[in-house]
C-alpha cells in the first residue's frame, strides 16, 4: 500500500490520535512523521492479526475435541 493511501486508509483513526495527543500536548498537532508511523503501526497490527486467525479453525476447541 502505498504511503498517501496507507494514511487515508486509517484517516479517522489518525484523526483521533491527533485529537488525544492534542489534548495531552497543549494543542500542539502531530508532524506528518508521526502519523505515518501510526498508520504503519496500524496496518502491520492488520496483517498480523489477518494471518494469525486466517486459518483459525484449528484453534477453535471444538476442532480441538472438546
Amino acid at each position: 500500500m502505498a504511503t498517501k493511501n496507507l494514511v487515508e486508509a486509517y484517516r479517522n483513526r489518525i484523526e483521533w490520535a491527533d485529537t488525544f495527543y492534542a489534548k495531552n500536548h497543549n494543542g500542539a498537532k502531530m508532524d506528518s512523521y508521526k502519523k505515518l508511523l501510526i498508520a504503519t503501526s496500524l496496518n502491520n497490527v492488520s496483517n498480523f492479526l489477518n494471518e494469525a486467525f486466517e486459518n483459525s479453525a484449528g484453534t477453535q476447541r471444538a476442532a480441538l475435541g472438546d
